[in-house]
Order: C-alpha cells, then structure tokens, then sequence
C-alpha cells in the first residue's frame, strides 16, 4: 500500500510541471549558455543633433573584462557603456582628370565629400591647393586661378560661365556648404599654399552630422596661348571636429 501510495504521489507531481521555454544563442563562432533577452531595445531617428539608443532590462549587468587591454570585453545590461563613436572625412575619389585642354571649352570632373563627426559636437571642412595647375616639367608655367567672369575671390564665388575667361576653380554643392555657393555656376579660386595664403572654410555645421556630403566640382579652361604639357597641383582637405 505503501508503494501504491508513493507511486500517485510522483505521478500527480510529474502530471503538474509546467513547460519551460528556452533559446540557444549559437553561431559558427560563439555559443551562449545562460542567455538574455532584453524587455526592449531600440534606437531613436538621428536626424537631428543627437540619438539616442536604450536597452531595458538585463539578468547580469555590468563590464566583464577590460576593454583594449584583455581579449574581451562584454557591456552587459544597461547602456552606461557605450562605446563612442568616431569622427570620419573620406573622398570618393582622389585623382581628378581633365583630359585633353581646349582653349574656349571647360573641362570639369567632380567627387564627393563625406563627414561624420560620430561624437563630436560639429564640424568645419577647409580646403587649399599646393600651387595652381602647373606644367609637370616647368612648375613656373602655370594656368591662373580663376578670377571667373568679373571677380570672385578664395573666400567668395563669382559667376564663371564664360569659356573666353582662363582659370582653375571650384564649385560646392551639398550639405552645409558655404552660402557664397549659390549654385552650380558659382565657383572660387583655391588658396594658394605656395605663397602662404590661408586655407578656406567650405562646409561646416554646429551639429552632429551622420554621412553628410557634399560634391566639389573642378573646372578649368586654358588660354589660347597656354604652354601644350601635362599640368597638375595637389589639393588638400582639412576636416576639424567641433567640441
């Protein structure tokens, strides 16, 4: 009777368990035991000056390891660690080319610029050249800068339409761009390094920027009387993170 008597006992506590649900967390390279999963996660539209990402929840939070000094390093819970991320200035493209000259007709060719300041508050984008277009083989003959088809300056675009008027410049369109850039007819000379002109400002925002971009296009028509070479110069972009 005993027996009997232990024998519904166990079967009454078998019959009463209720299932248990669970999730692996594995893949090539990893295998979780004791996995988490977070009430909530998410991060907000950054459109403006700031985002924002959260977590909500956490079974053992805190640092596991050290970061950059072990061979790991686990943030676990709540986001009072969060890695910073960083500021970053790229060309699409470093050699622009020209091709064959002609005397009366514009050559132009054209990249683009990208920022992203990451956790920096803002940005300014400066730009100068080496020395204008000179002859590979004879620095001293040169095609002018561009005075465009009255006057512009390095710090202020003019209207440069006309193919009689000789000259190397530049135009920028985009994002925060200076606003002397009206349009794509507006161009500038560059500052010219080789006689210690300053570098000039072309785009700048007091606001966090993700993947803002701008297209700066060269132009360059020669003389009818200008030396028949290779011509060529450097450009140099600066791009300084605000705090």
């Amino acid at each position: 009777m005993k027996k009997l008597s232990l024998f519904f006992a166990l079967l009454f506590l078998f019959l009463s368990l209720t299932p248990v649900k669970a999730e692996n967390m594995t893949s090539d390279s990893y295998y979780l035991q004791f996995g988490n999963f977070n009430m909530g996660s998410g991060e907000f539209d950054r459109t403006g000056q700031f985002g924002l990402t959260y977590t909500l929840g956490g079974t053992a939070v805190g640092p596991f390891g050290e970061y950059g000094t072990s061979q790991y390093f686990i943030g676990s819970g709540f986001q009072y660690i969060y890695q910073i991320r960083q500021f970053s200035f790229s060309i699409s493209k470093l050699a622009i080319e020209f091709g064959d000259l002609t005397a009366g007709i514009f050559a132009n060719d054209s990249h683009t610029i990208t920022i992203n300041t990451g956790s920096a508050g803002g940005y300014q984008i400066y730009v100068f050249e080496d020395r204008p277009l000179s002859l590979a083989n004879n620095l001293s003959i040169r095609i002018p800068n561009t005075t465009c088809n009255t006057t512009c300056t390095k710090s202020l675009a003019g209207i440069w339409d006309n193919p009689n008027r000789d000259g190397f410049g530049y135009n920028v369109f985009g994002n925060n761009v200076a606003n002397d850039f009206i349009n794509s007819t507006y161009f500038r000379p560059f500052a010219d390094n080789s006689v210690g002109e300053d570098m000039e400002l072309i785009m700048s925002s007091p606001n966090v920027a993700f993947d803002e971009t701008a297209t700066v296009t060269y132009q360059v028509v020669p003389s009818a009387a200008q030396t028949a070479g290779d011509y060529q110069t450097y450009v140099m972009f600066v791009a300084v993170p605000g705090y």
